[in-house]
């Protein structure tokens, strides 16, 4: 079951990304002295080396394939400012690992960058994002102890949840679901890695919704009637902190249904990113069902 979820984070990982043409990513570039931005073939470059900066002279040029930021992969900008914002906290050096022609070159840009320049860009206060509730959140409590919960029965909820009910519903759903999976684990009615394999397959079934709400909150601003079927080409704006950040993080097969990360701008707080709320909450069923029946199978080998 792991295994199964580790190969699928991998591959895509490795996916190209997508060009958004978005301008370039300047998180503490006063301090660090370079920038990054959206590659046309996916992931991220060095945009602009500013002169006489760290970044000079640490050797970084404009056109160098970004790699790696301290022992992160970032394939977006909001992963880049992440990585530098959690190096300036922390006072430490940004190590980088880019690709230059054919070969990987390591550069550092040292901690003494922060002491610097710190005092001459002050950092920008962190936008409010509309929704902070991450998806890992603390679980429902377990049904009241008179309440039959059995294995089969959670199995075939999982099942039967049904995608063209109203949001509501569907959330109540995945409620009881939740709670008849920690009833299963108070009780050692189940051992721990098949609640933990339907606590995973819980969690597409989860960032499903959070995609649902995101349109049905777009649509409102919109004005649009419910009974009028969205495209999946429909967008919606998020903010870095929100559940659908969260959900992208989560799983990286929804890189494919962003269109721009959302940005930090000096100043002026931090521009939405948009997605694709209805391809990403259709992307999100069809991996939990693949799941589930990955999972069943599992079961029925006699993996318990």
């Amino acid at each position: 079951m792991a295994d199964a979820l580790r190969v699928i984070v991998l591959l895509a990982l490795a996916a190209p990304g997508i060009a958004v043409g978005a301008g370039p990513c300047e998180e503490a570039r006063g301090q660090t002295g370079f920038a990054v931005e959206i590659a046309p073939a996916g992931g991220l470059a060095i945009a602009a080396v500013d002169p006489e900066s760290a970044a000079a002279a640490s050797g970084l040029a404009p056109g160098d394939a970004l790699v790696q930021v301290n022992g992160t992969l970032p394939r977006s900008c909001s992963e880049y400012a992440r990585a530098v914002r959690d190096a300036r906290r922390e006072r430490k050096a940004v190590l980088l690992l880019v690709r230059r022609g054919a070969g990987e070159l390591p550069f550092a840009v040292g901690a003494a960058t922060w002491d610097r320049a710190v005092a001459e860009v002050p950092s920008p206060p962190p936008a409010e994002a509309p929704s902070v509730r991450r998806i890992v959140a603390t679980p429902p409590p377990p049904l009241p102890p008179d309440a039959t919960v059995t294995l089969g029965e959670v199995l075939r909820g999982l099942s039967a949840l049904e995608p063209s009910t109203r949001l509501a519903s569907y959330r109540r759903d995945l409620l009881l679901l939740h709670r008849q999976v920690e009833t299963l684990a108070a009780r050692g009615a189940a051992p721990a890695n098949v609640v933990g394999g339907l606590r995973t397959v819980l969690g597409y079934y989860d960032a499903a919704a959070v995609a649902w709400a995101s349109e049905d909150e777009r649509r409102e601003v919109l004005r649009q009637p419910r009974h009028v079927a969205s495209s999946e080409a429909a967008t919606a704006p998020y903010f870095e902190g929100s559940d659908v950040a969260a959900a992208i993080d989560e799983f990286p097969f929804l890189r494919d249904t962003v269109l721009r990360d959302p940005e930090p701008r000096p100043f002026a707080g931090e521009s939405a990113g948009l997605w694709r709320p209805r391809q990403a909450r259709a992307l999100l069923w069809e991996h939990g069902r693949e799941e589930l029946a990955r999972f069943t199978t599992w079961l029925s080998a006699g993996n318990r």
